[in-house]
Parts: C-alpha cells; sequence; structure tokens
C-alpha cells in the first residue's frame, strides 16, 4: 500500500522508485512502525534522511543553503528535489491516509505475506500489474452493492460478483480488434466489461444496425470481459 503511493516514485526525490519504507518519526524517537507513519522512498534518500523527520530534514536543507560550511547536512540538495519537497509529503500522506484507497487493499492484498524483501517485491509487482489494467483507481469507482462480508464491490474491479453480473466467452478478435477495444475503454475511462456492457446496450436500443457502435469499432464483435 505504502510503496505503490506517489504513482509508485520516491516521494523526497520524485524520481526514483519508491524501495523502502521511510518512517516519518523514526523509529530511534520511538516513532510506531506502521503504515500511519510510512512513506515511500528510494534507498538512497531514506538512507540520507537518516534519523531525522521530512520536516527537519526540510529545515536542515534550508540551513544547509543559506550557511553551507557550518555542516547542517553533507550535501545540498538539488533544485527539482529542494522545491515541491513539502507538498509531495503532504500530498503523500492524505493519499496514504485515503479510506477507500486502503480498504482496497485490505481487500485486495490484506491476507498476502512475504519472508522476505525478493517475496515482498514480487508482490509488489503483481499488485502494480493489476492496478495498471485499470484505466483509473479501483478505489474511486462507486461500490455496485451492499455485501453482506467485508469483501471489496468496487464497480471497476469487483463489478464481476454483481447478482446481475454476465460474462460473455469465446468471443474471438483479431489482435489488432482487441487493441483498439482497449484503447476505446481507455478513452471512456470504463473497464473493459463496463465497456461491453455500454456497446450492447446500445447496439439493441439503436433504430438501425448500421448505426450500432459495434461496426464503428472497424467490425469488432462484441468481445469477453477479461478480468
Amino acid at each position: 500500500m505504502t510503496l505503490t503511493a506517489n504513482a509508485g516514485s520516491c516521494t523526497c526525490c520524485a524520481v526514483k522508485p519508491s524501495t523502502t519504507l521511510d518512517h516519518e518519526a523514526p523509529i530511534a524517537d520511538n516513532g510506531a512502525d506502521v503504515w500511519r507513519n510510512f512513506l515511500p522512498a528510494c534507498k538512497p534518500c531514506n538512507d540520507w534522511k537518516g534519523k531525522r523527520t521530512a520536516t527537519e530534514w526540510l529545515v536542515d536543507q534550508k540551513l544547509h543553503r543559506e550557511r553551507p560550511t557550518v555542516g547542517f547536512d553533507t550535501r545540498r540538495m538539488p533544485l527539482r528535489m529542494f522545491h515541491g519537497f513539502k507538498e509531495r509529503i503532504s500530498r503523500t500522506r492524505r493519499e496514504m491516509c485515503e479510506a477507500g484507497r486502503r480498504d482496497w487493499f485490505r481487500h485486495h492484498y490484506g491476507d498476502t505475506r512475504h519472508k522476505n524483501k525478493p517475496e515482498m517485491q514480487a508482490h509488489l509487482s503483481t499488485c502494480r500489474e493489476e492496478l495498471g489494467r485499470y484505466p483509473h483507481l479501483p478505489w474511486r469507482t462507486p461500490n455496485v452493492y451492499q455485501a453482506s462480508r467485508d469483501v471489496c464491490t468496487r464497480h471497476m474491479c469487483c463489478g464481476h460478483w454483481h447478482p446481475m453480473a454476465r460474462s460473455l466467452n469465446a468471443v474471438i478478435l483479431a489482435e489488432s480488434q482487441y487493441t483498439a477495444f482497449i484503447k476505446a475503454a481507455f478513452r471512456e475511462g470504463l473497464s473493459e466489461g463496463d465497456l461491453t456492457a455500454k456497446l450492447i446496450a446500445t447496439y439493441l436500443t439503436s433504430s438501425t444496425k448500421s448505426n450500432s457502435p459495434v461496426e464503428q469499432l472497424s467490425g469488432v464483435s462484441v468481445p469477453a470481459q477479461r478480468r
């Protein structure tokens, strides 16, 4: 949940991929080892920040720019990193505290366990691949029904569990046709299944078959929803 925040980039430099969990309040100062105290960071920035909070690090950098010979820090932050530093920290913390986002990760990855860092990176890659399949963040979409159990019911990712959901199988498409369909779904801001349903509904209610959206997609027949 932490390492996918800030678009998977380090909160500090905003350039390198985040690979470590930075404790905003350091463990050395009794900082809690919980998600509320985490920020995504690359290892070089995490090591450079050391036992300081992000605010303390920024203050040290401001003083280091004014008095570089005194030794408030080991070196000077690049301008691209220094400017907007505080805003990036605040924005990432707001993202981390978003209740819908936390619920989505709890529902989808709450049972995931890892014994070492390579296993954690494997789970992270799986998560990033899943998120990459959606045209927008799934936790921003509405719940499609009230579940009796504590499970995800978001429209974008788990709408296929809805009692009225239907699956279409064995639809054969050329690679170019399926690529065109994926791009159309992205432009519409819909999942592939939602666009399929929209095309079917529009086709069934259109006055003439020649004006149907199916023919407008270069002969693409109604596709199956891919999860």
